[in-house]
Order: C-alpha cells, then structure tokens, then sequence
C-alpha cells in the first residue's frame, strides 16, 4: 500500500528562516513556521505583498540556503544536491546570457542537466516549437523583447523535464499581451507534462488561474484554499469606498483600509442601506463580489500592493 503522506511532491513542515544581522540591519526572521503541502500535478499560487517572505521560500525550496529550522522535501528527497533535477526556476529576472542566441543559451541548459547529442537537440527543437520561437533560434537574447525573453527562459527551464516547476514573480515588467501569452504558455505546458506549478504572484488575476491560493503574510500562512473558496468565506459583495479618507459611517460590519480605499463585506441588507446612504452622501463606492485582495484584506488587515512591515533586503536577495 503506498503511504499518503509520501505522495507529495513539495512536502514542507515548520519551516523557519532568519537572515542574520548585517550592514546595519537586525537580525529578521522572514519565514515564521511555514507548513504546505503540495500534491502532483496541482498548481498553487503564493499569494502576498511585497516582503511577506514568499521569495524566501523559493530560495529555500531551490536549496540556495539551509532553513533555520524545520523540513523540506521535494519529491520525497531532502537534499537538494538530490532533488534539484527534479524542479526547475523562472526568477524574476530571466536566467539567459545576453549575448548568446537563443539556441545557445538551451543547449548550454542543456548541458547542465547531461543533455547531449541527438537527445539534447530533439528537446531544444520541442521546446522552441512550443513556445513559437523556432524562427529566433539564431537571434541574439540581447535583441529580443521582454516577453520574447520570457518565452526563452521557460524554454530554458522546461529543456530537463522537471516534475516541480518554480515561478517566482515571473510576470514582473511584462506588457498585458506578453503577460497573458506567458501565462497561457505554462499552462499549456503543465496540461501537457503533468507538472506541478508553484507561483509567487501579488497579482490577484495570476492566483484565480490555480487551483490553490496561499496567502503568506509577515512570514506565515495565513489561509490555504481554492480561489473560490476564500472569495465565498468573507460573503456574497463587497462595498468598496474609493476615498483615502475612512467613511465616517458604519453599516454592522468595520472598513478596512486597501491600498487608498476601504472595503467592508455587508450582507444584502447593509449593502441596500450603505448604497443610498453613500449615495446621497456623493461618495463614490461600487459594490462587487469580493475578490482576493478583499480576502487577504479581510484576513490580514493590509493590502496586497503594500510591503509588509516585515520588509527586509539581505545581500542574499536577486
């Protein structure tokens, strides 16, 4: 009988990272007992502002840096000189050589996976067809577009197969139409590998294409469920005041603050009741179903596009 609680392929139990104290800062602990489980072929969104550790737990999975405290498997391996062919990354700044082509840059991949010869050749040729970029195999990355780059270095990392694939921000600087052509590409690919995804993202759109939604906020998670599940725990809508300025009335549930609005969840009731009041009042307010920033504002107490006041930058950091 095969063991359940094997089965995962990303297995993380009460993981603690403090980055020591250095150049002037103290000591920050940036992850707080993080425990999260994923299972194959799933896709998982880490969810958070700016400095609530999710880059942390990236660097910690890719094995760049030991925990303080606790465990990580990755497909039932905890070391991750082991485990490492396993996964593979998309950082936030693409993992390309400039002034090589795109051909050279994979084959070079390739090469670091022992990839050669006909093997080596046969993915590279795949994985330009799949992400429509056989007609730039010669170009030079340093000619190509942002979402060109974007394109190459999943490419890049999909050449070995991985069965983890890591996503860190991956969308930072991307126009709208590369953004979407990117994200339907890793979909595409996992549809076809089967692969598992794991994606930090502040971008509530990115977090409502996986299958889970985890909100890491000041170093821990603080809920882990599908996205239709988060929406449907803080009710039906949402009344969102578009004023930096806190409404000086109440209707049975507090505002909290968004960024420069305030958002409070009212059941049908209050919503008819703060609609004329707002109204007649002249403050500007729509009302909504809740998204996941008016979750993870319900939740937390702070928005999304904030950094959190656990913001810290080690020498570690990309």
């Amino acid at each position: 009988m095969i063991n359940q609680r094997q089965s995962a392929i990303l297995d993380i139990q009460g993981l603690r990272f403090v980055y020591p104290r250095r150049r002037g800062q103290e000591a920050h602990e940036a992850l707080k007992g993080v425990s999260l489980r994923i299972e194959p072929g799933e896709s998982v969104a880490l969810l958070g502002p700016n400095g609530s550790g999710k880059s942390t737990l990236m660097r910690l999975i890719c094995g760049m840096m030991p925990p303080t405290q606790g465990t990580l498997r990755v497909d039932g391996l905890s070391d991750p000189q082991q485990y490492r062919t396993h996964l593979s990354v998309v950082f936030q700044s693409n993992g390309l050589d400039a002034h090589l082509s795109v051909e050279e840059n994979l084959r070079c991949q390739a090469s670091l996976y022992g990839l050669s010869g006909e093997i080596a050749q046969r993915r590279i040729d795949e994985e330009l067809e799949r992400g429509a970029l056989a007609n730039r195999r010669e170009d030079l990355v340093k000619t190509l577009s942002g979402g060109l780059k974007r394109r190459v270095d999943l490419a890049r990392a999909m050449l070995h197969h991985p069965r983890l694939l890591l996503l860190d921000e991956p969308t930072v600087g991307l126009d709208p139409a590369a953004r979407q052509m990117f994200l339907d590409a890793i979909e595409q690919r996992q549809r076809e590998a089967g692969m598992t995804l794991l994606m930090s993202t502040h971008l509530i759109d990115e977090a409502d294409r996986c299958d889970r939604a985890v909100f890491v906020h000041q170093g821990r998670i603080v809920a882990d469920a599908a996205p239709a599940e988060l929406r449907h725990s803080v009710g039906e809508a949402f009344v969102t005041v578009h004023d930096a300025q806190q409404p000086g009335v109440s209707f049975g549930s507090p505002w909290k603050p968004s960024g420069s609005q305030w958002v409070a969840a009212l059941d049908e009731r209050q919503r008819v009741e703060a609609a004329a009041t707002l109204a007649r009042m002249g403050t500007p307010f729509t009302i909504a179903p809740p998204t996941l920033a008016d979750v993870f504002v319900s939740l937390t107490g702070a928005a999304l596009n904030e950094s959190g006041s656990d913001s810290y930058t080690p020498v570690q950091e990309l």
